[in-house]
């Protein structure tokens, strides 16, 4: 009894699964939007200054005393410059770094 019950419980597992994978049958259905055919979208198109390099770069974002230590926070840039050098973006990252050091 126990075994039928399993093997019935996993055919329905299977069907279940089958069914919810399976595409929509017509357009109504679907969940992504589609843009009508005599709809369009203009875009400005203006010149975008492409990096020549970029860089991780860590820089100094808070720095706190605690316990009689001075802890420094430093966050992690991504730096594009161009062929001169100049800076073109700084996009801060997830990345953290932290330095503690006792207070004289």
């Amino acid at each position: 009894m126990k075994t039928k019950l399993a093997l019935f419980g996993a055919l329905m597992v299977i069907i279940l699964s089958a069914i919810l994978d399976s595409p929509p049958t017509s357009n109504e259905q679907t969940i992504y939007y589609e843009m009508q055919e005599d709809e369009s979208v203009d875009a400005d198109t203006q010149p975008t200054e492409r990096s020549a390099s970029s860089s991780f770069e860590f820089m100094l974002e808070d720095m706190n005393e605690r316990n009689g230590k001075i802890i420094e926070t430093y966050r992690e840039y991504e730096v594009h410059k161009d062929t001169e050098g100049n800076i073109i973006s700084r996009i801060p990252t997830d990345n953290y770094q932290y330095l503690q050091y006792d207070k004289d």
